[in-house]
């Protein structure tokens, strides 16, 4: 007979992400792409350096850590994209 145990308590290892996934700040904001996951120098533990174009079209980098992300499809549904004074962008 077959038995199997569950560890209630038992918490997921934390989301690893690589270079090219699509990510958004658990707390909101734009989709990013991850340019480098890994050790950061000066900085302990792995880190994430993501790339965004900002509302003005300007290109911003910065690093954040594994837990404060999650994954977003690396596509946007057609209905989402929507014209604004400087072309598309999504909605």
């Amino acid at each position: 007979m077959l038995t199997a145990t569950i560890d209630v308590f038992e918490t997921p290892p934390a989301a690893r992400f690589n270079v090219g996934d699509v990510v958004t700040l658990k707390d909101g904001g734009p989709r990013m792409t991850v340019t480098y996951a890994g050790p950061v120098a000066l900085n302990p533990g792995d880190w994430l350096i993501c790339e965004w174009f900002d509302e003005q079209g300007e290109l911003r980098r910065e690093m954040f850590a594994h837990e404060s992300v999650r994954a977003e499809p690396r596509s946007i549904p057609a209905g989402s994209v929507v014209w604004g004074k400087m072309g598309r962008r999504a909605a």
